[in-house]
C-alpha cells in the first residue's frame, strides 16, 4: 500500500471491485446492511463535499464522535480527502480526561452523532475551540448542520484529491487511559500506511475473506485493506455487555473467516455459542487483541472453532499497533516454561516490519519495552514532554518507548513482566525505605497511600509494598532486578488475600 492514504486505497478497489461488500454495518437486532465499495467511495464523497460546503478546510483538526461504523468510515475518509484531521477519542473516558483531551486538542470542527453534541454541550467539551458543528444521524434543532451520512443507493465517482506526503498529519488518536493520563497520538499518513502493512500479516485474509471487526478503529482500517467488513453493534463503552446475538448473527451469516475483537468480546462469543450447541465453522482465525490471551478464553474459542484454526493473542498500543502476535498453541507449551522459570507473559514474535529493542536491561534481560516501524507515531499532540520522554532515535530508526517491561528470549520472543496472574496484573508501587521498623513502615504506607489519593492517576495504582531492599544488580548495586520484585511482590500480595 502507498502513502497516498486510506481513502486512494478505497478508489482504487471501487474501481476494480466495485460489487463487492465492503462494510456491513451492524444493527442492534443482529441484522447487517451490506454497502459495496462503490456506494462507500460514494458515501464518503457526499460527505467530503458537504464538509466543504460547511467550511471545514485543511488543517482543521475535527473530533469525530459516533458508534455508527459507516458514519465513522464515510466521515473520517471524508476528513482525510480534503486534508482535514479527524480525531479519535474515547467518550467512555473519565468526564475530567474527556475534557482535558479535547481542550488540550483545541479542535475547530465537532462531528458527531446527536447525543455527542448534547454531551459536549452539558460538559463542556472544547468550550471557546469548536466553531463548526456538523450532526450525523437523526436531526436535532439547534445541534448544528446535518451531514449527509445515508447510504447511497448506487456508486458514483469520488472526489479529487490531492496526494499527501508521507510525513502530513493525518489523525490524532488518544490511548485510552488505562496506562496514564490519555494523550493525542499523531499518526501521519505513512503512519497509516504502516498499521495497514503490520496488520496484513496478522489478519492472515485471502482473497474473499471477511473480516469481523469487534472494535471501531479496525472497521477503519478493514475497507482499505480490501476485505469485507463486518461491523456489528458491539456496545463500545462496556463491550462485555453486548448481546452475543450482535456478534454472532453477522459472523454466521456473512462467514467470517477472520474474527478480530477484545477478550471481552471474544468470550462472550465463545460462552454463548458453549451454551447452545453452536459452532463457527467459516471462522479461519481469531486474533485478541487488548490484553494477553487468557488460557481459559483459548480453551473455550477451540471448543466451538474448527480443529485447524488458529487463535492469536496480538500485542501492541495505540502509538505502535500491532506490535507483535503469539498462537494459542505456543501458549499452552510455553506455559509450563513461565511457571518453573517465571518468565512472565508471552506476547510472541515481532510482526513483519516492526523491530523491538529492550532498553537499559537488568542481568536478566528485562528492561523497558521500545518498538520501531513504520507503524510507530512520532509525537503526541501538543505534549512535546511526553513526546520527549518517549521517543529516542535509534539506528533501526525512531524508538517508541512503551512503558511496558519485558525481555527477548534466545529465539527472539517478547515476554511482558508483571505482577499477578497473566492478564490479570495490577499496578503495584514498591517503595525502600531509609529507615527500619514497623511503625516507620505503616507511616510510609499511610504517606505513599495519600500522595497517591491526591494524584490523578493515583487511583491506578492497586497495592502499596514498602520493601526491605530492592534486589539489585550484582557489578552496580544500583539497577533493580525488576522481575525478582515482580515474584516477591506477588507472594506479598498472595499472603495478603
Amino acid at each position: 500500500m502507498s502513502d497516498a492514504g486510506l481513502y486512494s486505497q478505497v478508489v482504487r478497489l471501487a474501481e476494480s471491485h466495485p460489487d463487492t461488500t465492503a462494510l456491513v454495518r451492524g444493527r442492534r437486532d443482529g441484522s447487517g446492511q451490506s454497502i459495496s465499495f462503490a456506494q462507500l467511495l460514494a458515501g464518503c464523497g457526499r460527505v467530503a463535499e458537504a464538509l466543504r460546503a460547511a467550511g471545514v478546510r485543511r488543517g482543521q483538526k475535527a473530533v469525530t464522535m459516533t458508534r455508527d461504523p459507516f458514519e465513522l468510515v464515510t466521515v473520517v475518509y471524508g476528513l482525510l480527502t480534503i486534508g482535514a484531521v479527524p480525531v479519535l477519542v474515547e467518550p467512555g473516558l473519565p468526564r475530567a480526561d474527556l475534557r482535558a483531551c479535547l481542550d488540550g486538542v483545541a479542535p475547530q470542527v465537532f462531528v458527531g452523532e446527536p447525543l455527542a453534541h448534547v454531551a459536549r454541550r452539558a460538559m463542556g467539551w472544547a468550550h471557546g475551540h469548536v466553531r463548526t458543528s456538523l450532526v450525523t444521524g437523526p436531526a436535532l434543532p439547534g445541534l448544528g448542520r446535518q451531514l449527509p451520512v445515508s447510504v447511497p443507493e448506487n456508486g458514483g465517482p469520488g472526489p479529487e484529491v490531492r496526494e499527501p506526503s508521507a510525513e502530513e498529519l493525518a489523525v490524532i488518536a488518544f490511548t485510552s487511559g488505562s496506562t496514564g493520563v490519555p494523550k493525542g497520538v499523531e499518526y501521519r499518513y505513512g503512519t497509516l500506511t504502516g498499521q495497514a502493512e503490520a496488520l496484513g500479516p496478522v489478519l492472515a485474509t485471502e482473497p474473499g475473506g471477511v473480516l469481523l471487526a469487534g472494535f471501531l478503529p479496525l472497521a477503519l482500517l478493514g475497507p482499505a485493506l480490501g476485505v469485507t467488513t463486518l461491523a456489528p453493534a458491539v456496545n463500545h463503552l462496556a463491550p462485555a455487555r453486548t448481546r452475543p446475538e450482535r456478534v454472532l448473527r453477522p459472523l454466521l451469516e456473512h462467514r467470517a473467516t477472520v474474527v478480530a475483537a477484545s477478550p471481552a468480546v471474544l468470550g462472550l462469543l465463545a460462552g454463548h455459542c458453549a451454551r447452545h450447541g453452536l459452532a463457527l465453522p467459516s471462522v479461519d482465525r481469531v486474533l485478541s487483541f487488548g490484553a494477553p490471551l487468557r488460557a481459559g478464553l483459548a480453551d473455550a474459542l477451540r471448543t466451538v472453532l474448527r480443529p485447524d484454526a488458529e487463535v492469536f493473542s496480538v500485542y501492541g498500543a495505540t502509538e505502535c499497533l500491532p506490535v507483535s502476535a503469539v498462537s494459542a498453541t505456543d501458549l499452552r507449551t510455553l506455559r509450563t516454561e513461565a511457571q518453573h522459570v517465571r518468565a512472565g507473559t508471552c506476547v510472541g514474535r515481532p510482526v513483519p516490519g516492526v523491530e523491538v529493542r529492550v532498553l537499559e536491561a537488568d542481568r536478566t534481560g528485562v528492561g523497558e519495552i521500545a518498538v520501531a516501524g513504520r507503524n510507530v507515531s512520532p509525537a503526541y499532540h501538543a505534549r512535546p514532554q511526553a513526546t520527549a520522554a518517549s521517543k529516542a532515535a535509534a539506528d533501526c530508526g525512531l524508538l517508541h518507548r512503551t512503558g511496558d517491561l519485558g525481555r527477548l528470549d534466545d529465539q527472539g520472543r517478547l515476554w511482558l513482566v508483571g505482577v499477578g496472574p497473566a492478564g490479570r496484573q495490577q499496578a503495584v508501587l514498591c517503595a525502600e525505605l531509609e529507615g527500619r521498623g514497623r511503625r516507620n513502615h505503616r507511616d510510609a504506607t499511610e504517606a505513599l497511600r495519600d500522595a497517591l489519593d491526591r494524584h490523578p492517576d493515583g487511583r491506578r495504582i492497586g497495592q502499596v509494598l514498602i520493601h526491605p531492599g530492592f534486589p539489585t544488580d550484582i557489578r552496580h548495586n544500583s539497577k533493580i532486578d525488576r522481575q525478582r520484585l515482580a515474584v516477591w511482590a506477588t507472594k506479598r500480595l498472595r499472603r495478603a488475600r
